[in-house]
């Protein structure tokens, strides 16, 4: 590859005149301008980023902070979805993708830090939202351009897009009161990220609107992976009364529920329903097969995509006093069923 340099002493013309056929300003002939762009493609032309990035005062990156403790890796398919449709939505806007990974530690705001003082990119978008996140205070008092995958409890002051937990579990519980169950449980990660906070309230707050109680010895917090699974699992055994039917989110739990509940002879979807709250594709290959409240993972990222650019823009052309409308979006959830959910008496 060569440089700018390099490309005008081969055409013999001046470091301007390439630099300005090249970004296609209008006071170059277009002969000119077509000779010098045929000797770019020709002799391998590489501009210097890093120069162009200060004269132009961006970057055309975009930062996405990913979650990088226990159980919260890039191997995590609902993450892979979206990096997916975050990567192909930000290339049709001719943005860049860059990932980087939590510490792990306490203190969330060190990568975050890092990243966003060192100038590395035009906008940030962080993940795993607790309820009064920190970052978001950080990046507010900054006024750099971001986005939540994920809302908080300051969602009305900053951009966010989120899939429908609540819409999820109000289905859930809907669908198994229907089937007749009365004694519904929920098991859940004991994390403190938003969306299971939002699970929680809305699981009680259905429960409520149709007269049903809710067991506090149904209602399960433990470590996310199969050991909490199982140990949610061993809870509902030997509950009593035990539920007829438990809402999940995390995958590994829902797998760890099968294992353990066939081995006290309890059949999934014969003997106890569960239903899945926007899990992991993996549970795809449960038997029988897991009913489920599943989001397009995909758009997800696309509408990050929206989001984000809208940020960057308003932050050019009002400074950092945003006076537009924020992007704030709710991805829908669709029905999917399964062999995991069954029909009990109204009395049972």
């Amino acid at each position: 590859m060569i440089g700018i340099r390099d490309l005008a002493r081969h055409l013999d013309v001046s470091i301007g005149t390439v630099s300005r056929a090249l970004n296609d300003r209008a006071d170059v002939n277009p002969l000119t301008r077509q000779r010098v762009r045929k000797a770019a493609a020709k002799l391998g032309y590489s501009p210097n980023q890093s120069g162009r990035s200060l004269r132009r005062g961006r970057t055309d990156l975009i930062a996405m902070i990913v979650p990088g403790g226990p159980g919260n890796t890039l191997i995590n398919p609902v993450f892979l979805s979206v990096l997916d449709g975050l990567k192909r939505g930000l290339g049709e806007r001719g943005l860049d993708l860059a990932i980087f990974l939590e510490s792990g530690s306490d203190d969330r705001l060190v990568v975050l830090r890092r990243v966003t003082e060192r100038g590395l990119v035009d906008a940030l978008i962080i993940a795993d939202t607790e309820r009064q996140d920190p970052r978001i205070d950080y990046l507010a008092r900054l006024g750099k351009p971001f986005v939540a995958f994920g809302r908080t409890r300051e969602s009305d002051a900053h951009a966010w897009v989120d899939a429908d937990f609540e819409a999820a579990v109000e289905g859930a519980v809907d669908h198994l009161a229907a089937l007749g169950h009365r004694r519904i449980g929920l098991a859940l990660p004991n994390l403190s990220t938003n969306y299971l906070d939002l699970i929680e309230a809305g699981y009680r707050r259905a429960m409520r609107a149709r007269g049903l109680l809710v067991g506090e010895q149904w209602d399960l917090r433990r470590e996310p992976g199969e050991r909490g699974g199982l140990e949610a699992a061993d809870a509902l055994v030997a509950a009593d009364p035990r539920p007829t039917a438990m809402l999940v989110s995390d995958s590994m739990h829902a797998a760890a529920l099968y294992h353990r509940l066939n081995q006290a002879g309890l059949r999934p979807g014969r003997d106890i329903s569960i239903l899945g709250l926007l899990p992991e594709a993996r549970t795809q290959y449960l038997s029988p097969a897991l009913t489920t409240y599943q989001t397009n993972w995909t758009e997800i990222g696309r509408r990050l995509a929206v989001a984000v650019t809208s940020e960057i823009g308003a932050e050019r052309e009002r400074g950092s006093k945003h006076t537009h409308p924020r992007v704030q979006y709710t991805m829908p959830v669709d029905f999917s069923p399964g062999e995991s959910v069954h029909r009990i008496d109204s009395g049972a």
